[in-house]
C-alpha cells in the first residue's frame, strides 16, 4: 500500500513532526502493520518535497519512541508494539499485592488518614454558601504579593547564576543570619551556625525524628496534639504516649509520671497557641517543663510555628530563651504567618544537634530551595515582612475578638466549652452533653452550613468525648460571625434531639 502523506507549509509545527505525526497515526490505526516498510529517506524527501534531513529526522524520532526498527543501510519498518500500559480497565488487579510490601508504619498513617478523611464534610458541600472553619493557612487575600515579586526579581537579577547551584544543607546563610536576628527579640540568644533552614515546619519534625528516635522509641507529645506532627511521628516506628493536656497546657505531673516509668527520646509540645486548643502556657509551666526536661536529660522540641500571632495580654518568653542547658530544639516557619506554599521553617539548636542534622538533609534532599530562601531574606531585610506581621495582627485580633465575643453570646447555654486564645488562629469547642457520635456532629454541621475539624484528629488513641476545632485564618468578620450563628442553631437542633430522647446515630 502506497504510504501518503502531506506536509501543511501553512503549519506552526515543524514538518518532521508532521512526519511523524502521520505516521504514528497509521501505526496505532494498524493501517501500518508490523513489518512494513517505510520508503527510503530519499524516496520519501522527493515524495514531500522536503529535505532528506527533515525525514531522517522524523524516523530517527520513531525509532526513538518505539515505533519503527531502523538499521543502517536498509530500510525502516513498523516494529510491533507492546500494548500501552494504562490502556486496560482501571479495576484490574495489578501482579503485586501493595498491602504486603508497604511498610506497618505506613499503613497505619493510610488508615488514619482514611478515617480522617470520611470525617470531612462532603467536598461538595463546601461551596460558596459554606463557611469553613476547617483551613489553617492564613488568608491568601492578606499576602503581600507584590512585594515578594519584586524581592524575587531582585535575588534572580543579582544572583540568580550562584542561587540555582546546589547549596548549603543548613540553608542560605544570610536568611539564617536573619532569622538569628529575629529570635533576639523573643530573648533567644542563637548564632546563624545553630540555625537549619528547612523545608516548613514538617521537614523539621521528619529531620528530628530520624536523628533522635528509632524503632520502638517512645515520644511524648500533648493530646491532643498537631495532627501533622501525628503523621511524621507514625512513620518514625516510634511509641508515642500521650501526655493530657488541661487549661493550662500539658499536665507536668502526668508528665513526671510517665518519665519516671520509661524515658523517651524527645518531648513534643507548642507552649503557644497550641493546635488545636489555642492554649498558651504561663511562664511558670514553662520554667517548669523545662526543669523537668532538663532532670530527666530529655531533649524537648518547642514548636514555635505561631510565635508572632499573639493579640492579648503579655507576651510569654520561648522555653528556648531560658535554655541554660541546650537541651531544648526550637522550631519555627513563616508559612502560618507570611506564605504556606514558599515552604521556609527552621531549626534552631545546639550547635552539635545541627552539625549532625546537616548529613540527613543532605540524604534526604541535598540542600533546599536557594532560590526562595534568598527572595525571603531580601523581603524581610526591606522591611515588608515586619509590615505584614503589623497588618495581619490588626486584622486577626478583630477576628478572634469577633469570634470569642459571638460564641460568648451565640453559645451560652448550649452545653457546651470552649478556649479563649491570646493569639493564633484555632479555638477548641468540646460539646457537653451530645450523645451522637462525631460523623453526625460533622454532618449536621455541614447541613447548617458550616465546616468544623473533627477533633478526633488530634489525638493518638480514644480522644474520651466529642470535639472540633475552628479555625479563623481564612474567615472574615462578617462570615466568622454568620459561622458561629449558624453554629449555634446547630447546637440547638442537636440539643433538641436529645430532649426528645431520640437516639442520634450516623
Amino acid at each position: 500500500m502506497p504510504l501518503i502523506l502531506r506536509i501543511d507549509d501553512s503549519s506552526n509545527r515543524p514538518m518532521f513532526r508532521q512526519i511523524m505525526d502521520q505516521i504514528m497515526s497509521l501505526v496505532d490505526r494498524k493501517a501500518l502493520k508490523p513489518g512494513d516498510r517505510l520508503p527510503s529517506t530519499r524516496n520519501m524527501a522527493d515524495r514531500l518535497s522536503v529535505n532528506r534531513s527533515t525525514v531522517y529526522k522524523a524516523y530517527q524520532e520513531l525509532w526513538a519512541l518505539g515505533y519503527v526498527d531502523s538499521t543502517p543501510g536498509s530500510y525502516s519498518t513498523v516494529r510491533p508494539r507492546p500494548k500501552i500500559a494504562g490502556e486496560g480497565p482501571a479495576t484490574t488487579p495489578g501482579r503485586i499485592d501493595w498491602s504486603m510490601r508497604v511498610t506497618p508504619a505506613s499503613e497505619e498513617l493510610l488508615q488514619a488518614y482514611e478515617a480522617e478523611q470520611a470525617l470531612m464534610p462532603e467536598p461538595v458541600s463546601m461551596d460558596s454558601e459554606m463557611i469553613n472553619f476547617i483551613p489553617l493557612a492564613p488568608d491568601s487575600r492578606l499576602f503581600p504579593v507584590e512585594a515578594f515579586r519584586k524581592s524575587m526579581n531582585h535575588v534572580l537579577t543579582d544572583k540568580g547564576t550562584d542561587l540555582l547551584e546546589y547549596g548549603d544543607p543548613l540553608g542560605y546563610k544570610p536568611l539564617r543570619q536573619y532569622i538569628s536576628e529575629r529570635m533576639r527579640l523573643h530573648q533567644i540568644r542563637i548564632s546563624p551556625d545553630e540555625i537549619m533552614i528547612t523545608t516548613g515546619a514538617q521537614n523539621a519534625l521528619e529531620l528530628l525524628a530520624k536523628l533522635l528516635t528509632g524503632p520502638g522509641d517512645a515520644i511524648i507529645l500533648e493530646t491532643p496534639t498537631y495532627s501533622r506532627a501525628l503523621s511524621v511521628f507514625r512513620l518514625s516506628n516510634v511509641r508515642l504516649v500521650n501526655a493530657p493536656m488541661n487549661g493550662d497546657g500539658m499536665d507536668l505531673d502526668a508528665l513526671e509520671k510517665r518519665l519516671s516509668v520509661r524515658r523517651p527520646a524527645l518531648i513534643y509540645t507548642m507552649p503557644n497557641f497550641h493546635n488545636p486548643t489555642g492554649i498558651t502556657t504561663d511562664q511558670g509551666h514553662r520554667e517548669r517543663l523545662l526543669r523537668i526536661c532538663d532532670r530527666y536529660r530529655v531533649p524537648l522540641v518547642e514548636d514555635g510555628f505561631e510565635e508572632e500571632m499573639k493579640y492579648f495580654g503579655k507576651a510569654v518568653l520561648p522555653i528556648k530563651s531560658m535554655d541554660h542547658g541546650k537541651i531544648v530544639i526550637y522550631i519555627g516557619t513563616f508559612s502560618k504567618v507570611l506564605f504556606p506554599g514558599l515552604r521556609i521553617g527552621w531549626i534552631a539548636a545546639d550547635r552539635e544537634v545541627i552539625e549532625r542534622l546537616r548529613p540527613i538533609q543532605r540524604a534526604l534532599i541535598l540542600s533546599g530551595n536557594q532560590v526562595d530562601q534568598a527572595a525571603l531574606d531580601r523581603f524581610c531585610r526591606q522591611g515588608h515582612y515586619d509590615r505584614h506581621i503589623q497588618r495581619i495582627h490588626r486584622i486577626y485580633r478583630k477576628r478572634m475578638t469577633t469570634a470569642l465575643d459571638a460564641m460568648a453570646t451565640e453559645f451560652s447555654g448550649k452545653h457546651v466549652d470552649w478556649s479563649r486564645p491570646a493569639g493564633g488562629y484555632t479555638i477548641w469547642v468540646r460539646l457537653k452533653r451530645w450523645d451522637g457520635d462525631e460523623q453526625l456532629m460533622v454532618k449536621k454541621m455541614t447541613e447548617h452550613g458550616v465546616g468544623v475539624l473533627p477533633g478526633s484528629t488530634h489525638f493518638y488513641g480514644d480522644p474520651g468525648g466529642i470535639y472540633f476545632r475552628l479555625s479563623i485564618a481564612n474567615l472574615d468578620e462578617q462570615q466568622i460571625q454568620e459561622g458561629i450563628n449558624r453554629i449555634a442553631r446547630c447546637l440547638d437542633t442537636m440539643n433538641r434531639g436529645r430532649r426528645t430522647g431520640k437516639k442520634q446515630v450516623s
